[in-house]
């Protein structure tokens, strides 16, 4: 390049407006390349310096969502200790810096709950809901949450049938209407409601079977007639042991011995239950006579029950056929040795004059003996019991 410049060295004009530039080829040249590596240097430094800053603004962001993260992992592990009041603080430091803000308001929420502090836990709930789209569901039915553990349950209950609108299948909102309703004693709502929980699966089977006592139980007993109330009640809950047991301590509580009498035989008619045949040997009805030919008919299929024989030793009682009483309860004494049957055979035989027996049986009972008929004259009669 040297030979050539040497050899020739060029001739460059350039010329603009009243300025003219003359130069030779090989200065030209060499300005062009000191220009160009000017622009060059000074676009690079450009870039190292908005790099640079770019680079300490994502590290810095980067650092605000690390120290939000481990706030809100710090918090909720507080909040599973109860210290409520720490937990709010740590979720709501770096709220603004959190990369699910609706979890942070959400459990500062339940913190400002625990706190009993309303206006506060309000205010969160809205501050969820604004800030974070499509939460308006959480967020209401955390509200419902919140209200039916304050007992208002009429409030909780607006908010979750408008949520079932949108959400007519959701389990959860499906369960607390269901507990909405139970509060309420809206038992007509709670018998519609009943299908879709079974249907969606929004109960496990012994909340479902809980429900369905609280349900028809109060529906039973609000009924006059025992015929109509049974055969209002579903076949499922016919067989239900619980329920029926319920209804006729219910009618007996009320003073309705005819009726709880009725329901007794009814239910023991469909299905045997030890405690509904106990029940059905403590009813005093207004025909005492037919309870026991009832009864009798029962224990041709059932000789060897104990509890049948101790509710017809009762029942014999009730009609005042005392050797007969006895004869049932030491028949039952021999299946079973219960506190009952022996409280029971002890208080006859002191009333039948025996009181040597009767004492030692008493001796053996422990329960709480319903009062029944005993004979007013003293009559011994000599028996072995095995």
């Amino acid at each position: 390049m040297g030979t050539l410049a040497l050899r020739d060295s060029g001739y460059v004009l350039i010329s603009y407006a009243d300025t003219v530039v003359e130069t030779s080829l090989w200065v030209a040249i060499v300005s062009l390349l000191l220009l160009y590596g000017l622009f060059r240097g000074i676009g690079t430094l450009v870039r190292i310096l908005t790099g640079g800053q770019m680079q300490l603004s994502r590290w810095q962001s980067s650092r605000k969502v690390r120290g939000a993260r481990h706030n809100t992992i710090r918090g909720l592990l507080v909040m599973a200790e109860g210290r409520w009041a720490d937990a709010q603080k740590l979720l709501l430091t770096s709220v603004d810096s959190a990369e699910t803000p609706l979890i942070n308001y959400l459990n500062a929420a339940r913190a400002a709950h625990e706190l009993k502090q309303t206006d506060q836990r309000d205010e969160l709930l809205r501050s969820a809901h604004e800030t974070t789209p499509g939460a308006r569901f959480a967020v209401t039915l955390t509200q419902a949450q919140f209200q039916m553990e304050d007992s208002h349950h009429e409030q909780a209950l607006a908010s979750l049938l408008t949520l079932q609108k949108n959400a007519p299948k959701h389990p959860s909102v499906l369960a607390m209407l269901g507990q909405c309703y139970e509060a309420l004693e809206d038992w007509n709502a709670l018998q519609r409601l009943l299908p879709d929980l079974v249907k969606q699966a929004a109960v496990d089977l012994p909340e479902r079977e809980r429900l369905a006592e609280v349900l028809w139980l109060p529906l039973l007993c609000r009924e006059q007639k025992v015929a109509v109330a049974w055969k209002r009640l579903p076949k499922a809950q016919r067989s239900n042991a619980k329920l029926v047991c319920d209804w006729v301590a219910n009618l007996l509580s009320q003073g309705r011995a005819d009726d709880a009498e009725m329901a007794a035989r009814l239910g023991l008619q469909t299905f045997w239950d030890a405690g509904l045949v106990a029940l059905y040997g403590l009813i005093e009805s207004s025909e005492v006579e037919r309870q026991l030919i009832e009864a009798k008919a029962w224990s041709k299929e059932r000789p060897n029950d104990a509890g049948l024989a101790l509710a017809l030793g009762r029942l014999s009682l009730r009609n005042e056929k005392f050797e007969q009483a006895r004869d049932y309860f030491e028949s039952s004494l021999r299946l079973a040795a219960t506190s009952e049957v022996y409280g029971e055979l002890g208080r006859l035989c002191i009333a039948l004059g025996d009181e040597r027996r009767g004492t030692e049986y008493l001796m053996r009972a422990q329960s709480t003996l319903p009062d029944l008929p005993l004979p007013s004259e003293p009559t011994i009669r000599r028996a072995s019991v095995s």
